[in-house]
């Protein structure tokens, strides 16, 4: 069974400053929107590109820079209702599930097989999730949100099978991601850093100063064997080298040792409270109060305002606001950005205290975005890939999309389960390969098993008349109709973007 997509009306009037810029002129090209369709989404659904044309591309990307304006999908909506475990608060999950923080086992084989089964349930959360991303990123009418939320994701990525991160991982990316995306880089850094997901994946919650008196009288259980509490960096290096500064950014090994002395005490309680909402807690007990020189600016111990004035010079540190723009540029406009279009980026991110839909706005105005050169320059990863099929031919899988995420994983992207805190790469040395490429045509053939057959001519009307080469419809032409729109599907106009 499948349902057809079905495209909101479009409704924003807007005075846009995108009015001087020739690259948004009101006569831009076919070639022109289905390139932005394939940056600012997951690619073109049928009737985008005629949708857009009517609107203009100015207006179009503003209402997606303000998604909250943009209509509804009741069909979206209807199957998310359908997944029960998305909406649940992390402490009813918890004991719902009877999770134990600690990893503690009873011995018995009664206890074994309830933990067991107890793994088995929360893995329920994590299917759950990605099933959700696979229809939101194929039903959404506000797509930068979808397309910025998987950006932004792997950023801050948690490794979903860590722990109890595989209770915690739906209410990361609602919580913690989601609500921030095209928000200020402020308030999302500070969410995902007080995420039980996030301090449980990089260790922040075992983060101790070695000196507090709890530290001489606790120890905790971690795999059945007791493990001393002091300071962990893992979280401290991670969120200057990823978060925020970048690998380069000007920080040393010492201001890595001392954020991870500010950072102690921030973590969470090791039972659930009773207000179901995330069980974040700082810990004076377990804090270093000394001062400290962090960056070169000085840090009085006071607990946790310490580390607000720490997430506060991270934020708005130049370096930082180079490597977000460098990131975007990279995700949206080429692998190799221009130096020139990161450097007015920066600036923006600058001057607007990190507001991550001017800086994109900027990004999308630029005469580099729009330069025919970077057309078609990205190899689509294994989700953008299967997202985007299923947009062109027009449908939506009915029922579980179980297969679906098997194909994204066997392609190489398993959703949530990329193990390094980097996340998963978005750029061409990272996915193309013949491998990838034979993949992605073994996919495209066996598209008719996880929905209903494509129809060749919805597939080459999405992408526009004369977005495909005449060798590409040559063959599909000669080519038996079952195999016609794998042959679109698998062809280098559609497998890259």
């Amino acid at each position: 069974m499948i349902t057809t997509i079905k495209r909101g009306t479009v409704f924003l009037t807007l005075l846009l400053v995108f009015a001087s810029t020739s690259a948004l002129a009101e006569d831009a090209t076919d070639a022109q929107i289905l390139h932005l369709l394939n940056r600012i989404s997951f690619g073109p659904a049928p009737g985008d590109i005629d949708a857009v044309r009517k609107t203009g591309l100015g207006v179009y990307i503003e209402q997606q820079l303000n998604p909250a304006q943009l209509p509804q999908s009741p069909a979206l909506n209807n199957r998310l209702a359908q997944l029960p475990t998305l909406n649940v608060s992390m402490d009813d999950l918890l004991r719902e599930y009877q999770a134990d923080l600690d990893g503690a086992d009873k011995g018995s084989i009664a206890a074994k097989e309830e933990k067991k089964e107890a793994k088995h349930q929360e893995m329920t959360i994590v299917r759950e999730l990605g099933e959700a991303k696979i229809l939101r990123a194929v039903l959404s009418p506000a797509q930068l949100q979808e397309v910025m939320t998987d950006f932004w994701f792997n950023h801050f990525n948690v490794y979903a099978k860590k722990n109890l991160d595989r209770v915690f991982i739906s209410s990361y990316e609602r919580d913690a991601i989601r609500p921030y995306v095209l928000g200020h880089f402020r308030d999302l850094l500070e969410a995902t850093a007080r995420h039980p997901a996030m301090l449980i994946y990089l260790d922040n919650w075992e983060n101790t100063d070695p000196n507090s008196p709890i530290a001489q009288r606790m120890a905790m259980r971690m795999n059945g064997k007791k493990k001393q509490i002091g300071i962990n960096e893992n979280y401290a290096r991670e969120i200057m080298e990823l978060h925020t500064l970048g690998v380069n950014g000007g920080y040393t090994q010492t201001d890595v040792t001392t954020l991870a002395h500010i950072l102690t005490g921030w973590g969470l309680e090791r039972r659930g409270g009773d207000d179901g909402k995330a069980s974040f807690f700082f810990d004076p007990q377990r804090h270093d109060f000394s001062n400290q020189v962090f960056l070169g600016y000085n840090i009085p111990g006071g607990g946790a305002p310490e580390i607000e004035q720490v997430l506060d010079l991270l934020a708005r540190h130049p370096s930082t606001a180079q490597h977000i723009s460098y990131e975007l540029a990279q995700y949206f406009v080429t692998d190799d950005p221009p130096p020139a279009l990161v450097s007015r980026m920066t600036q923006t991110f600058q001057s607007s205290d990190g507001d991550i839909a001017a800086v994109l706005r900027t990004m999308f105005q630029s005469q580099e975005f729009w330069d025919p050169k970077y057309t078609n320059a990205k190899f689509k990863p294994p989700f953008r890939y299967v997202a985007s099929t299923l947009r062109a031919s027009g449908l939506v899988p009915e029922g579980d999309t179980k297969r679906l995420q098997g194909a994204i994983d066997q392609m190489g992207e398993p959703l949530y389960e990329c193990l390094t805190p980097n996340g998963y790469a978005n750029t061409n040395d990272q996915w193309l390969n013949s491998d990838a490429v034979l993949k992605r045509i073994a996919f495209a053939k066996t598209l008719a098993q996880f929905t209903a057959p494509a129809a060749p001519q919805t597939i080459e009307a999405a992408l526009g008349a004369n977005s495909w080469s005449a060798n590409t419809l040559a063959t599909v032409q000669k080519a038996e109709p079952a195999l016609q729109p794998a042959l679109l599907l698998g062809s280098p106009e559609f497998v890259y973007y």
